[in-house]
């Protein structure tokens, strides 16, 4: 199928580009102490998570039980959910799916710890956790040292198998990289590793330590001590964080038809909110300079060009858009395109 066959709107992945990322990711981490956990969220596609965990990824990131499910599903033995999970009927699916893999879960709670351990004793599971930390995002999470020892000294007491502690820094991947920025993302590694020494002090081993993302791996992938590293963004790879100096290519884009023209500078294309994220920003056009997404509506994205453009947009036109914020459009989507010199050569489907 060439590209201009696809329906539109459809999100493509360039595959060169995406290919590209996936072997500079794996070269960073081939003698490294730390190893690779991508974030599925990301893409939310077990083909593409098989793509990863081939090119040397240790497991896989999620952020609901749902999510683990989906890759538990899917082959993938070897899971983080890194976030907290709540209530009877999730700590149940949890404890469920630890008979068929090896799962980690976030927890920042005495409630959550009470929870997994009266699922533990119910399903007869050995269910592991790792003590979230409050990296300073302001998130989830637990403050680092005396608290977090307190809460896996709790979640020990109760039967847990606490395996080490994770902790995002999310507000630190926005900042453009350099030495201050990187200082930062030290000090949070530098916390987790000494509430790690804390927590084996009292006899709770801590062999996990879990962080970054696709802005700070290099600098998180290379602190002694730290163990895997959750980067998602660098494998489809989006404008925000091309905005913010990640060194990956884009690949993802979405294809949309004009469907209306009006005079020389304004057109309508068949994709909007229910197709393409805005909320951290308007997507960009491929290709066709002078050419601008105004403003996104339900179902239709409305485009501004520029005067004198030498050839302006047609009815049953088929146009690129970069996309913004992977993660909240890929969520819009049951498929994935990958294409290869104007053709789509795989199809990878997107699992909710």
């Amino acid at each position: 199928m060439q590209i201009q066959q696809i329906p539109t709107p459809a999100l493509l992945v360039d595959l060169d580009a995406m290919e590209s990322n996936l072997r500079s990711m794996a070269d960073f981490f081939a003698d490294k102490p730390a190893k690779l956990r991508p974030h599925f969220k990301n893409h939310k596609a077990p083909l593409l998570a098989w793509k990863q965990l081939r090119m040397g990824a240790i497991g896989m990131t999620c952020a609901t039980i749902r999510e683990a499910e989906i890759l538990v599903q899917h082959g993938v033995d070897n899971i983080l959910i890194a976030n907290e999970i709540t209530g009877e009927e999730k700590a149940d699916r949890f404890a469920q799916l630890s008979r068929y893999a090896s799962i980690l879960v976030g927890v920042d709670s005495a409630t959550s710890v009470r929870e997994l351990a009266c699922a533990q004793r119910k399903h007869g599971t050995r269910l592991q956790i790792l003590i979230d930390i409050d990296t300073g995002l302001g998130r989830c999470g637990v403050q680092p040292g005396q608290a977090a020892v307190d809460l896996a000294r709790r979640a020990a007491e109760a039967g847990l198998t606490v395996r080490g502690l994770t902790g995002y820094e999310g507000h630190l991947q926005p900042l453009p990289p350099g030495p201050e920025r990187d200082e930062k993302v030290r000090l949070v590694c530098r916390n987790l590793i000494e509430t790690a020494s804390r927590l084996e002090s009292i006899g709770i081993a801590a062999d996990i330590i879990s962080t970054g993302g696709t802005g700070t791996y290099a600098v998180c992938g290379r602190y002694p001590g730290v163990t895997e590293i959750q980067a998602g963004s660098y494998l489809l790879m989006d404008t925000q964080y091309v905005e913010r100096g990640a060194t990956f290519q884009r690949s993802l884009t979405l294809l949309a038809s004009v469907i209306s023209t009006r005079g020389s500078n304004h057109a309508v294309i068949d994709c909007g909110m229910k197709e393409l994220s805005a909320e951290r920003g308007l997507s960009a056009v491929k290709g066709l300079p002078g050419t601008r997404l105004k403003a996104l509506h339900a179902e239709h994205g409305l485009l501004e060009l520029d005067a004198g453009l030498s050839r302006p947009l047609e009815v049953g036109q088929k146009i690129e858009l970069w996309v913004h914020y992977s993660d909240a459009t890929v969520n819009l989507h049951s498929s994935l395109y990958g294409v290869r010199n104007g053709k789509v050569e795989e199809v990878f489907p997107i699992v909710h």
